[in-house]
């Protein structure tokens, strides 16, 4: 496979978007094959050791794996995911955020949570980080600098540790959210438009990028408020919102939603059964729904939806679906 074909393919592998044929091509690649059936073979007992070398067997995959032609620092890290088996993880894990830039030489996490998954994670401050399903979050091993920054691609709810002299900052591909000591969500997902930031409490400030000026726009956001950004057009605007229900799901590991609105809903159940939803924007906008999503299949929700409003839906290709009237 060709550079940005690994990059390409791995994203989707997190994400578990694989088409049948990517997959198949992915498991037959001569290179990860090999890698994975070596480092099997010379991975120790589980019997006989509780505490595998994990450092030791990522060093290994990357020089392995990766060693022809890149030229660049490896950094090292682990990804906590239901979305693939344990083999192929451990064979193609160590290739994620192989081009990023260790500047300070502190070793690199990634954690990826899977299709109708959550993972909890306790970062070097303190910090716990509640994800929803399909992200990913990058974080070093220890904060050692002025900041305390990472990156979430996803959606995750972050309560904070505090350190007034070290700010605590998140960065999405769009948006940077600053924080000393609070606690707030951030929905933010390559596929989608929408960039959302809640704060339930504490204060945050929000920086954006400006589409036309390329200036930094800051805004500070109080608790109850959510900020909302468009990827398109750039534009921002503010909600009063309940933040302790709108972002419940942290505490009952389930999606959960109570008088909200279609268009707040659907991204949250694209994301959590890795399927597509269409619905025109007025319809999202116009109804509003509350239940709860434990084990049920995304049919039986939208067939929940059909049967207490006007909507009909329908499957359209590749298991998505589309919400009319």
């Amino acid at each position: 496979m060709e550079y940005e074909d690994k990059k390409y393919i791995l994203k989707k592998l997190m994400q578990d978007a694989l088409t049948e044929e990517e997959r198949i091509a992915l498991q037959s690649s001569r290179r990860v094959t090999k890698e994975m059936e070596r480092q099997w073979n010379n991975a120790p007992d589980a019997v006989g050791s509780d505490c595998p070398d994990e450092p030791s067997i990522w060093r290994n995959i990357c020089r392995e794996v990766w060693s022809h032609g890149e030229g660049q620092k490896v950094v090292f890290y682990k990804i906590y995911s239901m979305v693939a088996s344990i083999l192929l993880v451990l064979g193609v894990a160590g290739t994620a955020y192989f081009a990023l830039q260790d500047r300070a030489n502190v070793p690199m996490y990634v954690v990826s949570s899977g299709i109708q998954n959550m993972e909890s994670v306790s970062l070097p401050d303190g910090t716990t980080v509640q994800m929803g399903p399909g992200s990913r979050l990058t974080y070093p091993a220890s904060f050692s600098g002025k900041t305390r920054e990472i990156t979430l691609t996803g959606q995750a709810f972050f309560d904070v540790a505090k350190n007034r002299e070290k700010p605590f900052i998140v960065h999405t591909e769009d948006m940077s959210v600053e924080a000393l000591g609070t606690a707030f969500e951030l929905f933010s997902y390559d596929m989608e438009n929408k960039i959302e930031a809640i704060l339930l409490n504490g204060k945050i400030k929000v920086s954006v990028a400006d589409k036309k000026t390329n200036k930094m726009r800051e805004y500070l956001v109080s608790p109850n408020e959510k900020i909302l950004m468009d990827r398109q057009s750039g534009k921002i605007t503010k909600q009063i919102v309940d933040a302790d229900k709108y972002t419940a799901w942290r505490k009952q590991k389930m999606l959960s939603f109570e008088n909200e609105k279609l268009s707040m809903i659907i991204p949250r159940l694209e994301q959590w059964y890795g399927r597509k939803v269409m619905c025109q924007k007025d319809l999202a906008d116009k109804y509003r729904f509350t239940f709860k999503v434990r084990d049920e299949s995304l049919e039986k929700i939208l067939m929940l939806i059909q049967l207490s409003s006007p909507l009909k839906y329908k499957e359209v290709e590749d298991g998505n679906y589309s919400l009319t009237r």
